[in-house]
Parts: C-alpha cells; sequence; structure tokens
C-alpha cells in the first residue's frame, strides 16, 4: 500500500493558470500533475548532471529544449554523435569552398527549411529585431552541439567551432542569417567566428 504524504506549496495567479491549463489537457487531478511534474524534472535533472550542464541554465532552457525534442520527434532533426558530426563538416570543407557551399542549391534548400523553423516556432515577423534573431540562431546550434556561442556586446557575437570545422560553420550561420534577413559582418580566428549585426 502506497503512502502519501501532504505538502503545502505557494502559487502565483499564473502558475494557477497553468495548472487548470493542464488540467485541461486531459491530467485528472493537481496531485498527478505534480507527481508527473516532479519525475519529469528529476529524470532530466539526473540526464543533466551526467552531461555536466549547469543545472542553473536549465530553466531559461526549457523551451529550447521542447523545441529540440519537438523537432526530433517529427524527423526535422537528428540526434547525432559530436566527433561524427566533426568529421563530416570536415569532409565536405575539404571538397568544397565556402563559396561553392553558399551557392549550392541543395544546400540553400535546406537553410531554408532550417530557417522557417525559427519563424513557426518562436512565432518571429517582420518586426522582430534582427539581433534576436542572430542570438537566437547561434544558440540553437550551441544547444545542439555545434559549437560553443558567447555575446559580447549587444550585436556582437563569437561563435566558437573545432577549427577544421570553422569555414563551413560560418557558411552555416551566414546563410540562415541571409534567409532570415540579418546582415552581419563575420571575421575567421583560428576555431572562432566573429560576428557583428548590422542591422
Amino acid at each position: 500500500m502506497k503512502l502519501f504524504h501532504r505538502i503545502t506549496i505557494s502559487l502565483t495567479e499564473n502558475d494557477l493558470r497553468l495548472l487548470e491549463d493542464l488540467l485541461r489537457e486531459g491530467f485528472k487531478s493537481y496531485s498527478q500533475i505534480f507527481r508527473n511534474a516532479l519525475e519529469f524534472y528529476w529524470r532530466l535533472f539526473k540526464a543533466f548532471k551526467m552531461a555536466g550542464y549547469s543545472i542553473e541554465k536549465l530553466p531559461k532552457d526549457y523551451e529550447r529544449i521542447a523545441y529540440h525534442i519537438y523537432n526530433v520527434e517529427m524527423k526535422q532533426y537528428v540526434i547525432m554523435d559530436k566527433e561524427l558530426y566533426r568529421v563530416l563538416l570536415k569532409k565536405i570543407q575539404d571538397k568544397y569552398t565556402a563559396e561553392e557551399i553558399e551557392r549550392d542549391e541543395e544546400f540553400l534548400r535546406g537553410i531554408r527549411g532550417f530557417s522557417n523553423l525559427f519563424y513557426i516556432w518562436h512565432k518571429w515577423n517582420e518586426n522582430t529585431r534582427s539581433v534576436e534573431k542572430a542570438e537566437e540562431v547561434l544558440k540553437t546550434i550551441e544547444f545542439g552541439g555545434g559549437g560553443e556561442f558567447r555575446k559580447v556586446k549587444e550585436n556582437e557575437f563569437i561563435f566558437r567551432t573545432a577549427p577544421e570545422n570553422v569555414i563551413i560553420t560560418k557558411s552555416i550561420i551566414k546563410s540562415v542569417y541571409e534567409q532570415l534577413g540579418v546582415k552581419a559582418d563575420f571575421e575567421l580566428s583560428g576555431e572562432r567566428i566573429f560576428i557583428r549585426v548590422l542591422n
């Protein structure tokens, strides 16, 4: 026989609205919601802890996690070993110049599809600031394992990736930005891509 324990927690008006929304989605009770949420958070925390992910970043990344899970489930994204990703990019970069890659129609079709996901998920429109778009693209590529992103100023960023992948990574970022209407200057140095958003 299971023993149940009662605890008291404080909730805001917004928390209560979220609970009511979950009840409308089919949950049977508040208790069920909290038990499921606790187990989900515990599993997420343990997985992130094993991966060395900072738990302080977790609340800010909930939507990004959901975005990735959704796109993996919809077969838009593929989960790939980071080393395999690095080797594949290197092979492409060894065979083609940045100019050839950026003009390739198949590559551009893939970039258009990827870029459209940002508009759909983030509900962007013509008024969305270029800096917001630029930063979100870098965060998404970082989250997917493509490198590390750092914001230097409001409109300046550094993206660090494996030195042998830096040219094609820059081509990917540049092409996504162009599709999103983001104008930017790029400079390469070793494993770093320096990005300055112009509009």
